[in-house]
């Protein structure tokens, strides 16, 4: 066969499902450089390689995704996935799996070499990636997520021994040396001061060759922590969370969860010093073993310092304004949210009119749409290109303009505005549109052919101005005013 694979096992809160949502943005631009991101076992987070891989008797939501709700499900399922592997992965090229589970939910050397059996079937070479984090602020950052998935314990640090699963890193590295080989092992410390450009995006791709992050398209960090007011609202709220018709509470949590992480960012609530270093202290000795094994030439593992910890914990007490605040802040991202899909479904109706050939009809539906959600990036796009088409092409510039600074990392909304602005022959604009599709998305050939068209067109302009010839007018750019069309 010839294949190899990557396959990055977390840890927890290293960064990952910032890392899979870029893997996934970009995969077409890593399967140019000979890379592929398989979709068959999640199209984000491969959770499926736990699945498959965990003993049957061990009852776990992730495999629910994947058909297996029983232990008599997981079979069946196993057969699925491996026929949707082969399906996949029948092509050339060094695959990529991601999936914090496989280091959290694999806690034997029967489930890891379960799935080394599984890879063995499609690839001669894994190589196994994995970032470690100071447990401590592992277990910080575990908080909110404990708290998003209905947890009401009020305690910062979990209660726990050095020998836990998760936190000593001697013991579940073990299990994958042994299974994989140390050589296959390539283990990094996720510290903001040690990482490729401070990110763990750079880090991966550089660590494994697979190219600079200029070339690929950006993505906001993703599963941020929350504030510890909105901590304390959502440990107070679970317990009255209930399904809804149907809809099983993770599923009624979830959107609560999201919202509350988009509108109240932040770092969460701290323990004291003196809790957190008796925490660290669990793991110390393992934490030894690590670095004599992969990190010889470092003193210390992780940097000891504890600095940023408060002498007494932070107070938590919360008083019902800010509870209203929170409250507020919900309820008004819910009238929003009821907003923006109005507007949608106004958008869905103006194609509908479009395909119709009712165009007066279509542009009042955008027209609606706007009224009720002005800030929709997509209306604006949609009304642009209709009134391309009825040859409107000033107030065609003044909407795709808008919707380029209301969505600045869609490259495709400035690659359409370029055009436009190059049918009116300023150059120097279109120029400066297609530029900002290709830093967005570099390997968009249209993109990369339009700023070629245009630079060629303004160097035949200078040569004209130089020659005395005419040179196109100035004035007023209509696609600049502030106004909404």
């Amino acid at each position: 066969m010839g294949r190899s694979a990557i396959l990055l096992i977390g840890t927890e809160k290293t960064g990952t499902t910032t890392l899979q949502h870029f893997l996934a943005s970009n995969r077409e631009a890593l399967a140019r450089r000979g890379f592929v991101y398989p979709g068959f076992c999640g199209a984000l987070n491969h959770t499926g390689l736990a699945a498959y891989a965990m003993d049957p008797s061990r009852a776990d939501p992730i495999r629910e995704p994947f058909g297996a709700h029983r232990a008599a499900d997981v079979e069946p399922m196993r057969e699925r996935l491996r026929a949707a592997a082969a399906a996949e992965l029948s092509s050339g090229g060094t695959a990529i799996f991601c999936s914090e589970h496989c280091h959290s939910r694999l806690k034997t050397a029967e489930e890891v070499e379960r799935l080394r059996d599984f890879l063995g079937g499609f690839f001669d070479d894994v190589r196994i990636g994995v970032y470690l984090r100071r447990q401590d602020q592992v277990a910080l950052s575990l908080y909110s997520t404990r708290l998003k998935s209905g947890d009401t314990e009020k305690r910062i640090l979990p209660r726990t021994n050095g020998d836990d699963h998760v936190f000593n890193y001697d013991r579940s590295l073990a299990l994958w040396e042994a299974c994989f080989g140390r050589d296959a092992m390539t283990v990094r410390l996720f510290d903001r001061e040690l990482l490729v450009g401070g990110s763990v995006i750079d880090d991966f791709l550089a660590t494994w060759g697979i190219g600079p992050v200029e070339g690929f398209v950006r993505v906001a960090d993703q599963n941020e922590s929350i504030t510890p007011v909105a901590q304390e609202f959502l440990r107070a709220i679970n317990p009255g969370l209930k399904p809804i018709r149907g809809l099983p509470v993770e599923e009624v949590r979830g959107p609560l969860a999201a919202r509350l992480a988009q509108l109240f960012p932040g770092r969460g609530a701290r323990p004291a010093r003196a809790e957190v270093e008796a925490f660290y202290e669990l793991f110390r000795a393992s934490n030894e073993r690590v670095r004599e094994r992969f990190f010889p030439e470092r003193a210390q593992l992780f940097a000891e310092d504890f600095s940023a910890y408060p002498e007494v914990e932070d107070d938590r007490d919360v008083a019902l304004a800010d509870f209203a605040e929170v409250a507020a802040g919900l309820h008004g991202a819910a009238v929003a949210e009821t907003r923006r899909l109005e507007a949608e479904i106004a958008l869905r109706d103006s194609r509908l009119h479009w395909l119709r050939d009712e165009q007066d009809a279509a542009e009042r539906a955008l027209r609606r749409a706007l009224r009720w959600c002005p800030d929709h990036a997509g209306v604006h796009r949609t009304l642009a290109e209709q009134l391309l088409k009825r040859e409107k092409l000033g107030e065609a510039i003044v909407a795709a303009a808008r919707a380029a600074e209301l969505s600045p990392d869609a490259w495709e909304y400035h690659h359409f505005l370029g055009i436009l602005l190059r049918r009116t022959g300023d150059n120097a604009a279109a120029a400066e549109a297609q530029g900002r599709s290709l830093a967005l998305n570099p390997g968009h050939a249209a993109s990369r052919h339009e700023l070629e068209q245009v630079l060629i067109r303004q160097a035949d302009a200078e040569a004209r101005k130089v020659a005395g010839g005419p040179s196109q007018p100035n004035g007023a750019r209509p696609w600049q005013s502030s106004a909404s069309p």
